[in-house]
């Protein structure tokens, strides 16, 4: 290589693609023919809808409840495997509670049967407001059974079950004579 040269060294070309396909990651429905396409977003929407659905239940409080639902919201969150029902609860007693029993049961015929009771553990003050959350799966998948099976059930029932106070008491429903 001569010193005095003005010349540049030469440097390595890099490889040249074609601008449609550098840096770009291609959409799939650019292979598909609009035919598929359609089905395919067809089959994607169905599914989201079946993902979406909703439980409605209804919320049952006893009128000598110190936990009263103050709001809720009418649609389910789906987490991973877990469908969760959000809600508000006031303590309306002059105790500060610790936890809350919920009741989830569904009518089933003549009879109603309880699907599930869940603990939430959560200091609410005398008269406050607190949002939370219960686990509905239990009744979720009671529900797509009957559905599969053709059998007629009502509709799923929330209620308090039991308030832990923060001084170690308690209140609890009282039972219907259907489950005594």
């Amino acid at each position: 290589m001569d010193l005095g040269s003005s010349r540049r060294p030469r440097r390595l070309a890099a490889p040249f693609f074609p601008a449609s396909s550098a840096g770009r990651i291609g959409f799939p429905g650019a292979i598909l023919p609009n035919r598929r396409r359609s089905l395919l977003s067809a089959l994607f929407i169905c599914c989201t809808f079946a993902h979406a659905q909703n439980i409605t239940f209804e919320f049952q409080t006893s009128l000598d409840s110190p936990i009263k639902f103050v709001n809720f919201t009418p649609g389910t969150l789906r987490t991973q495997s877990d469908r969760r029902q959000f809600l508000t609860v006031k303590n309306e007693s002059d105790k500060a509670a610790a936890a809350v029993a919920f009741q989830q049961a569904i009518a089933i015929g003549s009879r109603t049967e309880i699907i599930t009771l869940e603990r939430v553990s959560i200091i609410i003050r005398p008269r406050e407001k607190k949002r939370l959350s219960v686990s509905v799966r239990d009744v979720w998948n009671q529900l797509q059974t009957a559905v599969k099976s053709g059998e007629t059930i009502g509709k799923p029932v929330l209620s308090v079950a039991v308030v832990e106070f923060i001084d170690g008491s308690s209140w609890s429903a009282p039972l219907d004579r259907e489950h005594e």
